[in-house]
């Protein structure tokens, strides 16, 4: 009897101790579905193009060669809780009116009330973020394409009429 006492009170001591450590080591780490979310992101993305390994790898290296690009621009450029609440509210009254996309993007700036670094930091993100996918997009075969539905960009070059 002694003895299941003794263990008793062993194993609560251990688990005493083991429940403040446990707790300490989720706080440290990345909360649930925080992990690479640009991969995360991309992957989706390109899910129903059914990718082959070689391909999810291939992407995979370009996430990690521009994500610290695009990630150093969105920190740099990070607007605060204010101006994400006033942008929101902008963009909900300009679809409202009949707004769409960069007169109903414009609305939603202005009220935010970017300086040049943010929005200087968020064309940045912008452009790095296209470089991403137009890389990644061109290691999809027609079919992938297709499948993701993805569509080809239309050139904007004008052809000069003859005069």
């Amino acid at each position: 009897m002694k003895t299941a006492a003794k263990t008793f009170v062993l194993l609560l001591l251990v688990a005493l101790t083991a429940a403040p450590l446990s707790a300490e080591d989720k706080k440290k780490g990345k909360k649930k579905g925080q992990g690479n979310r640009l991969e995360t992101q991309i992957l989706k993305r390109f899910s129903k193009a059914e990718l082959s390994e070689e391909q999810t790898t291939k992407i995979k290296a370009l996430i990690a060669q521009h994500g610290p690009k695009i990630a150093a621009a969105a920190k740099k450029g990070a607007i605060s809780k204010e101006q994400k609440q006033a942008r929101t509210e902008a963009i909900k009254k300009a679809k409202a009116d009949g707004k769409k996309g960069k007169a109903l993007r414009a609305a939603g700036d202005a009220a935010a009330g970017l300086t040049a670094e943010q929005k200087a930091a968020a064309k940045e993100a912008a452009t790095s973020r296209a470089a991403l996918m137009k890389a990644a997009v061109a290691l999809l075969s027609a079919e992938q394409k297709a499948k993701a539905g993805i569509k080809e960009k239309k050139s904007k070059k004008k052809k000069k009429k003859d005069q």
